[in-house]
């Protein structure tokens, strides 16, 4: 490759703190807030203009669990959302992701913890293997951040891996990720009448009914399906070969809205910008193709029209670290009690069946994960070692990137587990600077009382002793 010489300059230091949160998605959100509570001098730094990352830019507007199993600050967002009327509970939480930027905004800054939008972080600031602080870039320039513990939500584990930590792209046996997607809005869509055919039609829909869930009397609505219709208009041309299927979700009833989440982009590496540019390009040419197709074909939707679409590409798949601990499928197939876990999470999902396969054919013909498995709801536990680098000190690492297979990341990756995650690697962070060690020497019992205290679900049978003073 070209090279160009880039002479040396000072930056300037922009700030001290104890802790930084690198990234502001769903992870950044919990460890910022929690890292600031328990009393660390805390600066979350995100490249957008909100907060919220997949939850709000890409966005994915729905918890697909039910809302008596969410805990920690989890619990806190979208009790208060549902409570309000700007979330929907019950079997899942379908949320206004315009109204969780708000709160997300409200939180942090409520909670102590210092804000900085518009900036990337662009490399972190070293010592040996120590890492000191981060370097970002933004409008008013290069500047330099300095803490005692940095937590990575950037989503594709970027200052983990420029600190040389391991880790692992893509499946491990040939680095292919899962696509990539951008998601869009209807309107003006007639749900009694969509729901009226999916009755009307089961076979013609997932035999799963939390994927085609069609409880609309308590505005309970996901549909996934019109295998016939969609086979139909991909044999016309009309629909690229990749999309096998409908997927209707983040569904409000009362406003006619449901989200449109099909576009499939292969090949694709996440941490590569051309590779991120071709995808936006190609998701978008089959963006306009389901928008006519839905018009057209699909009952209910005759008069919709697109409100907006996504602001970031979704991207399901980039790094995983490689920690203190590596997570399998089996260790959460068997539902394994670890003894510095730091929560119980939620997924459906079934061993050894995939959902978004690298592959392609997600809802084809041969894809019974898409048409015929039902899968229930299962509880794993997520340990603390999962969330530290190997080789690698003052430094967590809190998302989809924590420690763990190609298997493992899709039970651990959805929006909820990122975010009483990070709650976890931000509480840690704050016990660090406060005994003066780095995260890999925190009193795993204490951090595991202090989320208890939070209203964390750690699981049974991890006994958790009184809640500690801060020091």
């Amino acid at each position: 490759m070209e090279t160009i010489h880039e002479p040396g300059r000072d930056i300037p230091v922009l700030d001290r703190v104890d802790v930084i949160v690198a990234g502001g998605g769903p992870a950044g959100l919990g460890a910022a807030i929690a890292a600031a509570r328990n009393g660390a001098k805390t600066m979350l730094i995100e490249r957008n203009a909100f907060l919220g990352g997949v939850a709000t830019a890409a966005p994915m507007p729905q918890l697909n669990v039910p809302d008596d199993k969410i805990s920690g600050i989890t619990r806190e967002l979208f009790g208060k959302m549902i409570a309000e009327g700007s979330a929907y509970g019950g079997v899942q939480i379908t949320f206004d992701h315009e109204r969780l930027k708000e709160l997300a905004l409200e939180t942090v800054v409520a909670a102590g913890a210092k804000l900085l939008l518009y900036s990337t972080v662009v490399g972190p600031v070293r010592e040996g293997n120590r890492i000191k602080g981060v370097i970002v870039e933004n409008k008013s320039g290069r500047q330099a951040i300095l803490a005692d513990v940095v937590v990575d939500t950037t989503g594709d584990a970027d200052l983990a891996a420029q600190m040389g930590a391991p880790y692992v792209k893509g499946r491990e046996s040939d680095g292919k990720m899962r696509p990539v997607t951008v998601l869009f809005r209807l309107g003006n869509v007639n749900i009694a009448r969509t729901v009226q055919f999916a009755r009307q039609h089961p076979d013609d829909f997932s035999a799963d009914p939390k994927r085609t869930l069609l409880d609309i009397e308590h505005g309970a609505v996901r549909i996934e399906g019109f295998y016939k219709e969609v086979k139909a208009a991909r044999e016309r041309g009309e629909l690229d070969k990749d999309i096998h299927y409908l997927r209707l979700e983040g569904i409000i009833v009362d406003r006619g809205m449901a989200w449109v989440n099909n576009t499939r982009v292969y090949n694709v590496d996440g941490t590569n910008a051309l590779d991120l540019t071709r995808a936006e390009v190609e998701a978008r040419r089959q963006m306009r193709q389901l928008v006519d197709f839905i018009k057209r074909d699909v009952a209910g939707c005759e008069n919709s029209f697109v409100i907006d679409s996504a602001a970031s590409i979704g991207v399901r798949e980039t790094r995983r670290i490689r920690g203190d601990i590596v997570l399998t499928e089996d260790h959460f197939a068997n539902d394994t009690v670890f003894d510095d876990a730091i929560v119980r999470c939620y997924r459906r999902a079934v061993p050894g069946k995939e959902i978004h396969s690298p592959d392609g054919g997600e809802g084809g013909e041969e894809d019974e994960w898409s048409r015929s498995v039902v899968s229930p709801l299962r509880s794993f536990q997520i340990p603390y070692g999962s969330l530290i680098p190997k080789g690698v000190e003052g430094m967590l690492v809190a998302g989809k990137t924590i420690s763990g297979t190609h298997e493992a990341e899709r039970w651990f990756r959805g929006i909820y587990c990122c975010i009483v995650v990070g709650q976890g690697a931000g509480t840690a962070a704050a016990l660090a600077t406060k005994q003066g060690v780095s995260p890999r020497q925190v009193d795993v019992k204490a951090l595991q009382a202090r989320l208890a205290a939070q209203g964390v679900d750690l699981g049974a049978p991890i006994p958790v002793p009184a809640v500690p003073p801060m020091p």
